[in-house]
């Protein structure tokens, strides 16, 4: 792929899920002020508890993602379309499975948050079948998405689900100050998640169906073989997933129920931040697939530098303001009744969420390259221990010891990554070490002096606070000068220049 459409492709994703998140953080504004507290912590319950579903994708639109551009490549639409049949018949199963876990849940919701006002457990339990069941009928549809992203038109679905979450966004808001019923919300919730699962569908349809066939009759034992040993990893990670943040809202209700809201606000806010640069990988998989078909270990090593420097400095960069005005941001944001524990809470979790990301570039190429057999054993030492400290701190702090417990979790999950796993990793050769290590390192030590500075100033001397502001410009200054080398910048320059080029061709 060209650095032009690898440009695209994270713009495109970037857009994704800037539109996403710009969604749900738009929402809790109104929310807060429209619905009482006990109402907006049942909505936010519902709405984390409801979010499980989408772990029983098991990783496959990744692997879709990479499956496509991988027998693309080799030219074999035979057993491309084999695959994509057969994840189909798949997901139809996770589906189903998710039905009657979503339904099970509801039935048990009050034995299960002792705390919840009874009088909207009635109204939880519909509003978990209406957004958990939508979302499990969706589930297949995921696959039509991931189809773009191996022919790397990410655009496609990008658009697709950032047009639909706006929707879903504005018309919550409205049902929410007509109605005030989280039953309502729920309908609004699940008929735009079945929209845009047709969506993608149509769109596969009409653009990508050329040359793609799904049928039942072309799947294979080879290819499900295929699937389940590509997603093993996938999968795992997917368990992982669960248990350091899917079960943290499960850990703070059944322990500290009265923090949902808090926690929930703060996950929001890191979901935005985190989800910009997140949005970046999700075009690794299919460069790593195709770089990997090649059988080119040392352009997977020289990938894997670029990716984790680029992503240490977004995540930095894209953290700083929020960090240091946190209170402030959250006070605008949702109010002062919620700021103080918010803000507190939102902070443990930018530490915690930065320290897991810095593994993700690896962890995306090993995906891509086909060694996801090497990388099965960390995600389940880093969920097992997030899991230990989180409900061993919660018992004793609530909510920050969940939180406390995923920093922990998190250490262990960089550690394992490149002391265990990449020296296993025989198709991802780092000629130089020290490359690696300068990517993560050097541009978090430009940082820390002047952040730490800052933080210390603005949470000691309030009349600081605008001087302290200074350290956010100079430290993007900072990173863009000495965290990225000439190299770096001049190919980002090209790139752009080359996207403006093309669109200005386009108009013409």
């Amino acid at each position: 792929m060209s650095d032009l459409r690898m440009v695209e492709n994270t713009f495109a994703n970037l857009c994704r899920g800037a539109a996403v998140a710009l969604t749900v953080i738009v929402l809790p504004p109104f929310l807060t002020r429209i619905l009482s507290k006990e109402a907006y912590t049942t909505w936010l319950l519902i709405i984390e508890l409801s979010l499980y579903v989408n772990l029983l994708d098991l990783g496959i639109q990744t692997a879709i993602g990479r499956f496509v551009a991988h027998y693309n490549e080799l030219g074999d639409p035979k057993q491309r379309n084999s695959i994509i049949s057969s994840a189909i018949v798949i997901l139809v199963g996770s589906g189903l499975i998710a039905l009657n876990v979503v339904s099970l849940l509801a039935v048990q919701l009050g034995n299960i948050f002792k705390d919840m006002p009874i009088e909207f457990q009635k109204d939880a339990r519909i509003a978990l079948l209406f957004i958990g069941g939508s979302l499990a009928i969706s589930l297949p549809c995921s696959v039509f998405g991931a189809v773009f992203l191996g022919l790397y038109r990410n655009d496609i679905p990008a658009w697709i689900v950032g047009i639909g979450k706006f929707f879903t966004g504005v018309f919550v808001v409205l049902i929410a100050n007509l109605t005030h019923s989280i039953v309502a919300m729920a309908v609004v919730v699940g008929t735009m998640n079945l929209l845009t699962g047709v969506w993608q569908f149509i769109a596969y349809k009409q653009i990508a169906g050329k040359g793609y066939q799904i049928s039942t009759s072309i799947v294979s034992k080879k290819s499900l073989i295929e699937i389940r040993d590509s997603c093993l990893a996938l999968s795992i990670s997917t368990l992982g997933v669960l248990i350091v943040s899917g079960l943290d809202t499960v850990i703070i209700g059944f322990f500290d129920y009265k923090s949902i809201a808090y926690y929930a606000l703060a996950t929001t806010l890191i979901n935005f931040v985190f989800g910009i640069s997140g949005a970046m990988l999700n075009i690794i998989v299919p460069v790593a697939s195709s770089i990997g078909a090649r059988n080119e270990p040392e352009k997977l090593g020289e990938l894997l530098v670029s990716a984790t420097k680029y992503s240490v400095v977004l995540m930095l960069a894209t953290n700083l303001p929020l960090l240091l005005l946190s209170k402030m941001v959250i006070t605008l944001w949702v109010g002062a009744e919620y700021a103080t524990q918010t803000s507190y809470l939102f902070e443990l979790l930018i530490v915690a969420n930065f320290l897991r990301q810095i593994g993700s570039p690896y962890f995306m190429i090993a995906i891509g390259c086909g060694e996801h057999k090497k990388i099965i054993l960390s995600p389940l030492i880093e969920a097992f221990v997030n899991l230990f400290f989180s409900i061993l701190l919660a018992t004793k702090i609530g909510a920050a010891g969940v939180v406390t417990g995923t920093i922990i979790g998190g250490f262990f999950s960089v550690g394992l990554h490149f002391l265990y796993n990449l020296p296993r990793t025989r198709k991802i050769l780092v000629v130089n070490k020290i490359d690696l290590i300068t990517a993560i390192f050097n541009p978090i030590i430009l940082v820390t002096i002047p952040l730490g500075i800052s933080y210390l100033l603005i949470n000691s001397i309030p009349a600081t606070t605008w001087l302290s502001l200074l350290s956010i410009p100079v430290s993007w200054f900072v990173l863009w000068k000495y965290g990225l080398n000439d190299n770096d910048r001049s190919v980002l320059y090209s790139s752009v220049e080359k996207a403006i080029k093309k669109k200005q061709l386009s108009r013409n």
